[in-house]
């Protein structure tokens, strides 16, 4: 049999190459794909075609005891096609027992780097450091009438290997041919430096995620759910990403002392529990989750109960909608079984968010209680839900 596999390596390298690819076209999370640095820098390139659709982001978020920080760096329209660009950068900060923080930088321009993860807006941005940190800053006035400047300098490490989370442009099916990518590049990370509040600062060495998305789709009106929790002690990481439309797009991944665990989208389901009603902007947002998964070697089953909810906007020019981010300190509670017997109980707070896309829900479509935002400033409102 030896002369026939030399004989026929190249097709049957063909054949396989080709299998991947169906593969992914047909489940385009089903599989763990390695990144690079180089992946995690900008990728806007003209085409003159769809360019007004084209969008970008970075977020990184921390979780130091009771702080919870998400930043946001974001790329909408960069050349303006649209006269709705967005270059923002936005910063949220809940500490306990406070009302949150929260600021907006919007620019005319950014700088960055193809080849490595480098970005600047008027001063805020992030820069590779060493061999695999991230040196993330940044300041914004605060967007609340009297609101405090949000400053931050922060170094992220990563505690696990990056993956392509959406490795080929998968199809949303909101307009014709829009199309995501998706890198989660820190799944888990230790992160340390300062977090600056008006003129309190804070020392922040905690754990955090970083990620990145591109590609060309309608940002206003997307639906998407993500969830993050870890335990760097344990070696234990999980992300969730869903998107929702005409077409579902899903990803869900667990790293447990350095083995990764992809779940293929078909096998993973998410179930809305309950609802909140934000009076300030209208739309309603899940009190609870729960996950249901499986791989051939794992099952994994969990629910991400909402602490605490901050709401937050990406105004764009009439006629597109405007994009609300339910932003969630959640605690994560489930377990990872194996055929072979083994299991891992979890139980960590961590940080989801929920992207409301329109139309807004009435209040008679609510099957939940309303919620009365204290907090009635710049789009910001402020709940809090006890387990």
């Amino acid at each position: 049999m030896k002369p026939f596999l030399g004989k026929h390596l190249a097709l049957k390298m063909a054949l396989l190459m080709a299998l991947f690819s169906l593969i992914f076209l047909v489940n385009p999370c089903g599989a763990a794909v390695d990144a690079s640095a180089e992946d995690n820098a900008y990728h806007y390139m003209k085409n003159v075609i769809d360019d007004q659709l084209y969008q970008e982001w970075w977020r990184f978020f921390v979780q130091d005891n009771e702080t919870q920080i998400m930043l946001l760096y974001l790329l909408s329209d960069p050349d303006n096609i649209s006269q709705s660009r967005k270059i923002e950068v936005q910063a949220l900060a809940m500490q306990e027992g406070l009302p949150a923080a929260f600021g907006a930088h919007q620019s005319g321009g950014f700088g960055g780097d193809r080849r490595s993860p480098m970005l600047e807006i008027d001063g805020s941005g992030f820069s590779p450091q060493g061999e695999s940190d991230l040196h993330v800053w940044g300041s914004v006035e605060g967007s609340a009438a009297g609101g405090e400047a949000i400053s931050w300098d922060l170094t992220f490490q990563p505690l696990a290997s990056p993956w392509f989370a959406v490795p080929v442009q998968a199809h949303l099916g909101h307009i014709a041919g829009d199309w995501i990518k998706w890198l989660v590049y820190m799944p888990s990370s230790q992160v340390r430096g300062s977090l600056t509040i008006g003129n309190k600062s804070l020392e922040i060495l905690g754990k955090g995620y970083h990620d990145h998305a591109w590609g060309r789709f309608d940002l206003a009106n997307i639906r998407m759910t993500t969830a993050w929790a870890a335990e760097p002690l344990d070696g234990f990481s999980l992300s969730l990403g869903e998107i929702t439309g005409e077409q579902r797009l899903a990803f869900l991944w667990v790293e447990k002392e350095g083995k990764s665990i992809v779940f293929p989208q078909n096998r993973v389901k998410l179930t809305e529990i309950g609802s909140y009603l934000d009076n300030e902007t209208g739309h309603a947002y899940p009190s609870t989750y729960r996950i249901e998964a499986e791989s051939g070697e794992h099952k994994l089953n969990f629910t991400v109960n909402v602490l605490r909810t901050e709401a937050t906007i990406l105004d764009f020019k009439s006629p597109e909608t405007s994009q609300t981010i339910f932003h969630q300190r959640s605690l994560l509670q489930g377990n990872l079984t194996s055929r072979s017997g083994e299991a891992y109980e979890f139980k960590e707070e961590g940080i989801s968010t929920f992207w409301a896309a329109p139309p807004l829900p009435s209040r008679g479509e609510m099957d939940g209680e309303s919620v009365i935002s204290p907090n009635g400033a710049l789009n910001l409102s402020a709940k809090n839900q006890s387990l």
